[in-house]
């Protein structure tokens, strides 16, 4: 949807977000609005990534059999798509690239392998900040030898290294292979080692994401129809299903397991769900269901994504039309494009997209950057070269950087410091103050009286625009927190936990938090104040209608009761913080930025976990860019990163320079 800056104020002003409806304009080579001058007729592989770092994602094809074998398109609202060259030789690239800041210099280099004619896997270097649409990019030889033949690879740090490696599909020798990324990658060859051979049998070995696939914290490897965990320096497979081909793994219903998805890719079969009730090292434990109802045909195009944006991941799952040249007519020609749409817990409910149009390697992405997803196809051979896009409610405004609206926005939670403030009020608040930042978010005023801290706050030129407390103030007390809040000069006072026996919070308990925020929050009102309840993980048990945090924030008056996600906390339950930002539009006032170390569970209900799994923000699991873009989009007001790591003040600077460079 579009969030447009009026809108935006509309919720300011309202409380209340309106959806807009869906409407698809299309646009294509076909009739010259996407130039596309190269001649490639077989159009192998595409990807969507951010080459400039721009914070919009260009839209990259590769193709064989003619001069100019890598191109990518990117959108200029001055002057509309622009072609640019990566590879003006022709090359033998098949489909099933990737992308990775190889070089560490900040920026997505790409890699496609060889099809049946070559044994070589190459990367280009990104030429960033120099950009010219007719020079191409250097390229570098990753495999040189052995079979031939590279369909799908991809970038994790499965071996929990701190560096990614490289997967990849190696169809000739029926292998899947790992790379480390070498010191001199310019120089150094590359040594990869085979981590699993298929049997002569086995059909369409094909499919390679990164997934924490057990929700141990650290990135797994789905390739084929097996998944595969790095343990004591072996990878140990997992077979799921009974074909690979297409895959994704993400949660459609949320919890501590991510689910997979498989299309059969370059042959028949059901696109098919897998869910695991148990141990995901048993196959056993996972289980299919048919989420089509029919056969697919070369169903080559499959992704997870919130299309919608109403916080619920779908899938895009569409067939191909043609895929045999020598044929004068089309394979498939009632090829189907359907659109999956999630309900958050695991339904969907099917709509056909798109009849009759090829799907080859197509993309859910926001390739204009107005803020919603668009839908990208390029064909393999059918009517090629040819590139068509679905543009969700057209172009609308572009989305700001995330940098350029935070960059003064960034604050902190005193509670980072907490152990600093006990002994140095003043030399705390000036550390804080010599960090650039400006709005605090108030946890106590260590010893002195409220009026005393805010003279402080004061002088040392810090705003505090909200604050957490107890729940039995908000319960019994509701006059002190209001004099709290006028002392501090505060329109925002927040809980930060109910109390409930441990691991055991259950609906008698969210029941009787929300009387006590309804109340608190009517009562406040009154007084110019918003209460908003702060999520701490355990309130995400799944419900038969979600989970019970859905049920706190749809039993409180929205008028009244606002919500501050923690994302580690909501990240920590199972959730994906970026789709409950969206889930529930306009409740969220406030965001604890805060990042989890790798190899930390997630998906637990405890809401606790140890001090040190709290890392500066972009070094571990969070994805901060899908997260701050939710955030921005769906109207938070105040951004605060939060520490509880005795290390705070070596991750301070890290996690600000890492935000304040954010696109």
């Amino acid at each position: 949807m579009k969030m447009k800056t009026k809108l935006i104020s509309l919720f300011i002003l309202f409380g209340i977000f309106t959806a807009k409806a869906q409407k698809w304009e299309r646009t294509s080579s076909e009739d010259g609005a996407i130039p596309l001058s190269w001649k490639t007729t077989q159009q192998t592989a595409s990807l969507s990534v951010d080459i400039d770092k721009d914070g919009i994602e260009e839209f990259v094809m590769a193709g064989r059999g003619q001069v100019t074998s890598i191109i990518y398109l990117k959108f200029d609202r001055a002057i509309g798509w622009r072609e640019f060259a990566v590879e003006k030789e022709a090359l033998p690239i098949e489909t099933g690239g990737t992308f990775y800041d190889i070089d560490s210099d900040g920026d997505n280099d790409l890699v496609f392998g060889g099809d049946a004619q070559s044994n070589k896997i190459w990367w280009w270097e990104n030429p960033a900040p120099f950009f010219n649409p007719n020079v191409p990019w250097h390229r570098y030889e990753i495999k040189t030898d052995g079979e031939n033949q590279h369909h799908d690879m991809v970038f994790g740090d499965f071996k929990q290294t701190s560096k990614a490696q490289l997967a990849f599909w190696n169809q000739g020798a029926k292998t899947l292979f790992v790379a480390n990324i070498p010191s001199e990658v310019r120089r150094e060859k590359w040594i990869f080692e085979p981590v699993f051979v298929a049997d002569k049998d086995t059909k369409n070995i094909k499919g390679c994401v990164a997934a924490d696939v057990d929700g141990d914290g650290n990135k797994d490897l789905v390739a084929g129809n097996y998944w595969f965990k790095y343990v004591d320096g072996k990878f140990k497979p997992t077979k799921v299903g009974e074909e690979g081909g297409r895959v994704v793994a993400a949660k459609f219903r949320a919890g501590k397991k991510v689910q997979l998805v498989f299309a059969p890719s370059d042959s028949k079969g059901r696109l098919m769900l897998y869910e695991c009730t148990g141990s995901a090292e048993v196959s056993a434990n996972w289980k299919g269901r048919d989420l089509i109802g029919r056969e697919l045909t070369h169903a080559h195009t499959l992704e997870a994504a919130d299309i919608n944006d109403d916080g619920n991941l779908d899938i895009l799952c569409a067939e191909m039309v043609k895929w045999e040249e020598k044929l004068t007519t089309d394979n498939n020609p009632n090829a189907e494009a359907f659109i999956l749409y999630g309900d958050g817990k695991g339904g969907f409910t099917k709509t056909v997209f798109q009849t009759g149009i090829d799907f080859h390697e197509g993309k859910a992405t926001d390739i204009d950057g107005d803020g919603d997803l668009d839908i990208i196809s390029k064909s393999y051979i059918w009517k090629t070269p040819r590139v068509e896009m679905w543009l969700q409610n057209g172009t609308g405004e572009r989305q700001p950087n995330i940098s350029k609206v935070l960059s003064d926005r960034i604050g902190l939670e005193f509670y980072s410091l907490r152990d600093y403030f006990k002994t140095d009020v003043k030399g705390t608040l000036a550390y804080v103050k010599s960090l650039g930042i400006m709005e605090v978010e108030v946890a106590g005023t260590y010893g002195m009286k409220t009026e005393d801290f805010k003279a402080e706050l004061d002088k040392a030129g810090l705003k505090p625009y909200s604050t957490l407390m107890d729940y039995n103030l908000f319960k019994d007390s509701i006059s002190k927190v209001v004099a709290t809040c006028k002392a501090l000069g505060i329109k925002y006072a927040g809980c930060a936990w109910i109390p409930h026996v441990s691991n055991k919070f259950g609906k008698e308990d969210a029941d009787k938090a929300i009387k006590v925020f309804n109340k608190a929050g009517e009562a406040l009102a009154k007084e110019g104040i918003k209460f908003y309840y702060h999520c701490h993980g355990y309130e995400f048990k799944p419900t038969e209608e979600g989970t019970l945090f859905d049920y706190i924030v749809k039993q409180t008056n929205p008028n009244n009761v606002g919500f501050e996600c923690d994302v580690y906390w909501a990240f920590h339950g199972g959730q994906d913080p970026a789709l409950l930002l969206k889930k529930h539009k306009g409740r969220f006032v406030a965001l604890h930025i805060k990042d989890m170390k790798n190899g930390q569970e997630t998906g637990e209900l405890s809401g606790g976990t140890p001090l040190t799994s709290d890392v500066a923000v972009g070094t571990g699991q969070l994805d901060f860019r899908k997260i701050l873009r939710a955030a921005i989009q769906t109207g938070v007001k105040f951004y605060y990163i939060e520490d509880e790591n005795e290390a705070v003040k070596e991750h301070l600077p890290v996690s600000l320079r890492y935000l304040r460079n954010l696109k």
